[in-house]
């Protein structure tokens, strides 16, 4: 994977534009091999599409994972990283408006069949809304509403794994999610330097999920990846930590919303002819 430093994230958004608005809103598009760029920030509304891969997106609050056939909400101004594997999808961005400020995050939600279509027809104008035509105008405008919407519709907490500012807390989810599949509790503790009562109190505390929710969560996370590369599921349960095929793929069904084959089959393309398009993605 071709990972960028800040800085070089940093010139690539002033090359294509993205650090100083011009239209109200646009859309890009592009089929990319793995890379992660660096913390970076843009004064668009960002909303990125996944029709393929399998994306992270990394913000202060913690790790969202962006699967395929969903998408991502990031708010202007908010400090973010993305991790992209083999990503087939569109970027949208959205000039702030009176009010927008009041979104400051970053959302996880399903895409459905009549957005997928929306945000790919956004594609028909390459510079994106301009003066001139006000069917783009209106067409951005909606396509914004309907996203809103879909955002405000959806349970939050299925895609995030939330970090923590305890120093030994930090340490915990470090070593865990090097490793999730076959970290246990005892390691933890050991390099949170806490006690388990202590921990668990501070984990729930700082995180709002218990230690068991949120190991299991980075789990999944870890599985969704491995299936995105083509791994066997079952090779995947067994380095996800389930001794039984059943288990992972109720878990998994539960929380990402696909069966672990269904899932593999979407986040690789598989199940749907790509439409046409060109652009950038972050």
């Amino acid at each position: 994977m071709k990972t960028l430093t800040d800085e070089e994230t940093r010139v690539i958004l002033t090359e294509t534009g993205l650090d100083a608005p011009c239209n109200a809103a646009f859309a890009l598009r592009k089929v990319t091999e793995p890379v992660a760029y660096g913390w970076h920030e843009h004064p668009y509304h960002q909303i990125i599409y996944a029709r393929k891969g399998t994306t992270q997106v990394e913000g202060r609050d913690g790790v969202h994972l962006l699967p395929a056939g969903h998408a991502v909400w990031i708010s202007a101004h908010v400090p973010h990283r993305t991790m992209i594997r083999d990503l087939d999808g569109v970027s949208l961005f959205f000039r702030v408006s009176q009010g927008d400020e009041k979104r400051g995050r970053i959302e996880i939600f399903p895409v459905t069949p009549v957005l997928r279509e929306m945000v790919f027809y956004a594609l028909r104008w390459p510079g994106g809304e301009r003066e001139e035509c006000p069917i783009a105008a209106v067409f951005f405008r909606t396509l914004l509403l309907l996203v809103r919407e879909q955002c405000d519709a959806v349970r939050a907490g299925n895609f995030v794994l939330p970090r923590a500012r305890h120093s030994g807390l930090v340490r915990a989810m470090d070593a865990a999610r090097a490793d999730p599949g076959s970290v246990g509790l005892d390691a933890v503790l050991r390099v949170a330097g806490m006690s388990e009562r202590s921990f668990r109190r501070h984990f729930r505390e700082e995180t709002g999920m218990s230690w068991q929710h949120w190991i299991m969560q980075a789990r999944l996370f870890h599985a969704a990846i491995l299936l995105g590369q083509g791994e066997r599921v079952t090779y995947v349960a067994a380095e996800a930590g389930y001794a039984s095929m059943s288990a992972f793929a109720k878990s998994f069904t539960r929380v990402i919303g696909l069966a672990p084959l269904q899932y593999q089959k979407r986040s690789r393309g598989m199940d749907e002819v790509p439409p046409p398009g060109g652009g950038e993605s972050f």
